[in-house]
């Protein structure tokens, strides 16, 4: 699958006003200095929630908190460097492969996003960026950059699971797709039982 490609239909795919944008960049980069400051605060409380959950915790593996921590400075850092363009997203896509191999499940993923936003929101205030104006700018930025990110990652990861399969079990993607529509008709009527709603 080319994550290019890939990567290209998920943004086309998010309503355009609320994807990150290049207004979003160029805001970013004009509080570069700032941002960076929060780096090891930021590294250091993401891994200490991580291992404050034991569910999460157990897919790092022994040993293997430095050398995640050193991914996610690198990522920091490559944001807040720029430029965000196609092989920047392509490497957001490529996350969500990663996702599939070690096991982080999307909603794990969306958690820890949840987390650096809420730690964000804490820390970019009027005292460091100039103005609660502002502050609420580049919170807007960064949670359109949020969101353009868990999309990519969450959409890589289940079109990535879904190549797979195919491969795997040598199906066409036609036939798969036709096999698809008809068992989730049964999963909607199961649903639609469970909950006694017909949405």
């Amino acid at each position: 699958m080319n994550l290019y490609e890939l990567t290209r239909s998920i943004i086309d795919s998010i309503p355009e006003q609320q994807r990150f944008s290049s207004q979003d960049e160029v805001l970013l980069m004009q509080f570069k200095a700032p941002l960076l400051a929060l780096e090891d605060e930021l590294v250091k409380g993401f891994y200490d929630e991580i291992e404050a959950n034991p569910k999460i915790n157990a897919l790092l593996g022994d040993g293997a908190r430095a050398q995640r921590e050193a991914t996610l400075r690198r990522w920091w850092q490559r944001t807040l460097a720029g430029p965000i363009d196609d092989k920047y997203w392509a490497w957001q896509a490529l996350v969500g492969v990663v996702h599939i191999k070690v096991g982080v499940k999307n909603p794990m993923m969306m958690g820890m996003w949840n987390w650096i936003l809420t730690r964000l929101r804490e820390r970019v205030t009027a005292d460091v960026v100039g103005s609660a104006e502002t502050a609420a700018q580049v919170m807007a930025c960064v949670e359109r950059l949020a969101l353009t990110t868990q999309a990519i990652t969450a959409e890589s990861f289940l079109l990535n699971y879904l190549e797979t399969v195919i491969r795997l079990t040598g199906f066409k993607p036609a036939l798969l797709e036709r096999m698809f529509k008809t068992e989730i008709n049964l999963v909607l009527a199961e649903a639609r039982e469970q909950l006694g709603e017909n949405i």
